[in-house]
């Protein structure tokens, strides 16, 4: 339109047709804003792996606050994040996965803190396994929101045994493996089982901290003496 032409009425529709959408544009993005105020900024060629870490970590310490896998939304996940809810999708297809490999990445620091406790408990295998079971429940309740994540069945209905059951596998067979040196290989395994059992009772016990519990480690060091030495007065 040149300057001193009378404006038809076309182009005055066109200009307010134009507006509204600019208004409307702002309005989205400044709703984009309110819901992911720290927005992620895109991952470069290759960095997939880093954003599906930082969705991992963000689900674990959500996880944490509640112990709740029911409270979880893939939504609240990727806000946290600051990406959309879309970006999410790409990684993991619902919110079973997810949570599934939260407990996989906590069951791995879980293990690795099993694994650094028996290292520096020494050859002694008894106290190699009293270590182990002091890290188990001092990783229990310190993490008290992911623990109970981990043993929270997972919510992917076709989901095989095998499949559950291999999330926290490692961690048993490092346990099992210790308990084997301490009483020997054929009642190992059935005294790893008794003595998993007995901690993640403890775990659970000793969070109620309005009963009287015997301090942590010498309730710990008695219930291994107990298990792997029965008859003794340790």
């Amino acid at each position: 339109m040149t300057s001193g032409q009378p404006t038809t009425a076309q182009e005055t529709a066109t200009a307010e047709e134009e507006a509204e959408v600019g208004t409307r544009l702002e309005s989205d993005a400044s709703h984009t804003a309110e819901q992911s105020p720290h927005r992620r900024k895109p991952a470069r060629r290759g960095q997939g792996g880093q954003l599906r870490s930082e969705i991992i970590e963000a689900a674990s310490q959500m996880l944490a606050e509640t112990g709740d896998v029911n409270s979880l939304s893939l939504r609240s996940v990727a806000r946290t994040v600051g990406v959309a809810a879309t970006s999410i999708y790409l990684h993991f297809s619902d919110i079973g996965e997810l949570i599934a490999a939260v407990k996989q990445r906590r069951f791995q620091q879980f293990t690795e803190a099993l694994s650094s406790a028996a290292t520096a408990a020494g050859d002694d295998p008894l106290e190699r396994v009293k270590a182990m079971s002091r890290a188990y429940v001092a990783y229990g309740l310190s993490h008290e929101g992911n623990y109970r994540v981990m043993f929270t069945p997972l919510s992917q209905p076709d989901s095989s045994r095998q499949e559950r059951r291999a999330i926290g596998e490692g961690a048993f067979a490092l346990l099992c493996d210790a308990v084997a040196d301490a009483v020997g290989q054929a009642d190992g395994e059935r005294v790893a089982i008794h003595l998993w059992t007995a901690l993640h009772g403890a775990v659970t016990l000793h969070s109620l901290s309005y009963f009287p519990w015997p301090p942590v480690e010498e309730h710990v060091d008695s219930l291994v003496s107990l298990l792997l030495r029965p008859g003794t007065t340790e």
